[in-house]
């Protein structure tokens, strides 16, 4: 039976704000559509704007070639981030915020200047783009049983909270293909990465993101933050719990879960 907009958008809500799992939307209705994912995706953030929180900015997932395939995919996918997430390197994170939470490296990129489709290249992204950081996404694995991607994309790809290390590092020069990353557990390296893993170069995620705003009439604004896609492997903290990633050149960044 086909789910209405409102439905959906209700049911995501009572989810996030209860931190249960919810039953993906598609087992409602099995026709789900991707276009009308984001359909449910743009009334979500409106209903969460109408009701006080902001926007700031956007995140990116689905970035290697891997995770497309077995999601039946030819592209990535995205959701928006909230000002209400955002944490700085050594913040204190309560694990009451999430339902089944997980930890990904991300680079963070800040825009300069606004960004839109079509068109958008690798050149003209890297002209809007303030700088680079280290970055850890706290995405919430909404859905229980097996959600299909038209209920990752409807529940905001899961996006729910970021941490952003420092300093913000200008980006000419910087070849971040060739960026590296340390990945620590409670101080035990657990992973050894490159920037590399998100299409080749995070700038190719965001130039995607950039096109693919356009088609919903949407663009990238000055101030935004863009997460590009995990590096590395999904970690699962316990309370006490400290993760850390050190980048090659753009610094590091640390999560303590309580």
């Amino acid at each position: 039976m086909p789910i209405s907009v409102e439905l959906a958008v209700e049911r995501l809500l009572e989810a996030r704000s209860s931190h249960r799992p919810a039953t993906p939307l598609s087992e409602t209705d099995p026709s789900l559509t991707l276009q009308q994912a984001y359909a449910i995706q743009d009334a979500l953030r409106a209903e969460v704007e109408r009701k006080g929180e902001q926007v700031s900015g956007w995140k990116v997932g689905l970035t290697t070639q891997a995770m497309r395939e077995a999601m039946g995919l030819d592209q990535p996918v995205c959701g928006f981030l909230l000002r209400a997430g955002l944490y700085a390197s050594n913040a204190e994170v309560p694990l009451n915020r999430f339902a089944n939470l997980g930890v990904e490296v991300e680079v963070a990129f800040r825009m300069r200047t606004k960004l839109v489709g079509p068109g958008v290249t690798v050149d003209s992204a890297l002209l809007a783009v303030e700088g680079a950081m280290a970055a850890l996404e706290l995405p919430d694995f909404l859905f229980g049983d097996r959600p299909r991607v038209v209920d990752l994309v409807a529940g905001d790809s899961y996006a729910s909270a970021i941490v952003l290390g420092s300093p913000l590092t200008p980006l000419r020069g910087l070849d971040l293909s060739l960026e590296g990353i340390v990945y620590e557990h409670n101080g035990q390296i657990v992973g050894t990465n490159t920037a590399a893993e998100v299409m080749g170069n995070p700038l190719n995620a965001l130039a995607w993101l950039a096109n693919h705003l356009e088609t919903r009439g949407l663009a990238l604004r000055p101030g935004d933050v863009v997460m590009t896609g995990s590096i590395s492997k999904v970690l699962r903290p316990k309370a006490g719990d400290t993760i850390r990633a050190r980048f090659t050149r753009l610094g590091s960044v640390t999560a303590k879960f309580v």
